[in-house]
Order: C-alpha cells, then structure tokens, then sequence
C-alpha cells in the first residue's frame, strides 16, 4: 500500500526583488513523497503563514495542524485525496490559512497519483480529452497611454491575442485619463483582439460609481470587468451584472472554498467565475466549480500568475470543458515564478495552450531554481523544532 512519507515545504524568495521585473516576491512549493513516487505544487498565498498552517501545534479539535491529515495517509486513488480534503475540513476549519496551505499539497498528490497510475490529472479527474484554451496575458496600464499603446503593440507582435488590463490609478473617477488609457490599449491591440479589465475592486461597494463606467466599457469593447467591487460585495455584483451584464462580469480570484463560488455565481449573479486552485483548496475544488458553473450557464476561467507548475492544475481543473475556452497565461520570463519548472506550456501553433499530456502535472520542478531561492527557515514552539527546511535532494 503506498502512503504519504513526506511533505517537504520549501519557501522560495526574490533577494533583489523588482516590482517591474517579477509579478511575485515569494511562494511556497510543496513536495509530496509517497513510496518511490514524487508530486509537486506550489501555494498561492503568504508563503509564511501557510508554513506555518502546516506545521502548528496541535490545538483544539477544529485547529488541528494539516500534516496530521495528510502525513501517513494512504494515496492510492482520487478518493484518498478526497478524503484527506474532507477531514481537514472537519479537523482545520479553523485554522484560516487551511485551504491555502492544503492547495499546494493537494496539487503535489495530485502529481504524485498521476504518476503512480501512469494517467495525467485531468483524465483522473473524469475528463477524456484536454481542449486547448486560448491564453491571455496580463499587463496593467502604463504610467501614459502612449507607453500602454506600445505594451499592447508588443504583445500582438508576441503572438496574444487577447490581454488583461487596468490598475494603476484606474477607476477612480478621472474619466478622461482611463478613457485615454482604454483607447490606448483598444489602438494597440487591435479590434480583433480581446481585451478584458480588472478593476482590483476600487469601486468598493459602490454600484454607482461602476455603473458610471460602463459606458466607457462599452465604447473600447472591454469584455468583461473583473472584480468591480470587493468580494463580500454580494449584492452590489448583482446589482452590476443585471446593469452591466451577466456575461460581462467577472469575480472569484479570492474566493477559498466551493460554497463561496457558488455564491457568487447564484447571489451575485456573476456570468465569469474565476478560480485560483492554489487558494480554493486545489485541484478538484476548482474542478467542482467548473462544473457548476458550467450547469449554471457562467463561464469559468482560472486565475493563475504563478509557476507554469500551478498553471498545469489550473488547467486540469478544466480541461475536457471545451466551452471554456479561456486561461489566465503566466508570461514573465525573468520571474522566480518562471524559473521554477525547468520546462513551459508554450502556445501551439494556432496559439492556444492545453494541460499536458503527461503523468501527473507534468511539468518538473528545477532543483537549480530553489536552491538558487530557497529561504533557509525553522520554526519553533519552546524547546519543540516544528519546521526546518529540507534538503532538495
């Protein structure tokens, strides 16, 4: 019978970390060992607290530490991992950063289980063919609209086709700048190209300040407006997407657990869920969302600006739905979140990109990328050593 032997957490970090350079400081990559097979993930969270989420001491019977439901545990078949997730449920739900923490190590089972029954997640998961998706970058507006007119320019050149945009000032009330900055990345890109918006909720619970810009979406063809308003904002989506459009709002990045989604999708009447499996609990998490969200008549796009390791489960999550044909595509190069695989998903010839046809997650991990990263870090609780970190041989 094979078990779990290890859970290894390795805490990476930027040393000379440039914002303009590196779309993330930090993360955390779990290694699962199970016998003589070997999953990785990686946690979309503050890598610290969801260490630590791991390793705590024992507390009462709802604050129980995650290694204690997952180390010695038996990883045989998709309803080990299942279970595993549901008894963290019961045993961690008040420990908060649970579901960040149990995404990456889900996600590293995962690819350990793929490996042991020589099948790639996504067909364990109940699909039969991985759809390829069309990728879309993400580049927030430029200081000036002259410079976004050029970003948006280079990345046709690159060969996308479809950007997200916004931040930087957007949204607070200076129509005439955003009009600028949206006609600046509409000229740049083109009028095939698909262009999407974030608003990273700066319209708080205000439904009339967003109702205010619609028009401005309107005019540059922005298709949809990604969190307009802050999470918990349940009745001001709904408000919104019965203005705006259901099919042109988009929420969900935050969310940490199934009933949430679902939330936003039967209260908030949101037409595009989107979904981080390194925040929601992983993998199958995010594949039960897709699901209703597909009964639902939504769309689900994942949400991934990490390692191409977690965009593999991202696509997993969604890969035989093939009207969901969307992914959020890390492109920085010059990244930590870069360096970790030693291999990418690249854009195909007709420039989508599809979850490999490989065991497991099937992407490696690069040895050189996390020593060259790696935080050497112990944790202690009195004279008790809880966490030290491991070697990556």
């Amino acid at each position: 019978m094979t078990r779990i032997d290890a859970v290894d957490l390795f805490l990476l970090q930027v040393p000379d970390f440039d914002a303009a350079r590196d779309p993330v400081k930090d993360t955390l990559l779990v290694r699962v060992r199970a016998g003589e097979f070997e999953g990785w993930g990686e946690c979309e969270a503050a890598p610290f607290v969801s260490l630590a989420a791991f390793v705590t001491p024992e507390s009462h019977s709802t604050s129980q530490p995650i290694g204690a439901s997952v180390l010695g545990e038996r990883l045989e078949d998709p309803a080990d991992i299942a279970r595993m997730a549901q008894r963290i449920a019961e045993s961690s739900m008040n420990v908060l950063q649970a579901p960040h923490i149990f995404s990456g190590v889900e996600m590293a089972l995962w690819d350990a289980l793929g490996k042991r029954l020589q099948e790639p997640v996504y067909r364990l998961l109940g699909y039969e063919k991985a759809f390829p998706k069309q990728p879309y970058v993400v580049q927030p507006f430029a200081s000036a609209p002259e410079q976004t007119y050029l970003d948006m320019r280079r990345l046709v050149r690159a060969g996308y086709g479809a950007v997200k945009t916004g931040w930087n000032g957007f949204g607070g009330g200076d129509f005439a700048a955003d009009r600028d900055q949206l006609a600046a990345a509409r000229e740049g890109l083109g009028r095939d190209g698909r262009l999407f918006l974030d608003a990273a909720r700066v319209w708080g619970n205000d439904v009339a300040a967003a109702r205010s810009y619609s028009h401005l979406l309107d005019a540059f063809d922005v298709e949809w407006v990604e969190e307009p308003f802050d999470a918990t904002a349940l009745g001001a989506f709904a408000d919104f997407s019965h203005y705006h459009g259901r099919k042109r709002v988009a929420a969900g990045e935050n969310v940490h657990s199934i009933a949430q989604a679902r939330q936003l999708l039967d209260i908030a009447d949101v037409g595009v869920i989107q979904i981080d499996c390194g925040r929601i609990g992983g993998i199958a998490a995010a594949r039960d969302v897709a699901l209703y969200a597909d009964q639902r008549g939504a769309s689900f796009v994942n949400h991934t600006y990490t390692s191409h390791l977690a965009l593999s489960a991202a696509l997993q999550a969604y890969a035989g739905l093939e009207r969901h044909s969307l992914c959020e595509y890390p492109m920085d190069r010059p990244s930590l979140s870069w360096a970790i695989c030693s291999e990418h998903l690249l854009p195909d010839g007709e420039g989508k990109v599809s979850a490999p046809e490989k065991l497991g997650l099937g992407l490696p991990v690069a040895p050189e990328a996390v020593l060259k990263y790696v935080v050497d870090t112990e944790i202690r609780f009195g004279a008790t050593l809880l966490y030290r970190t491991p070697s990556i041989g």
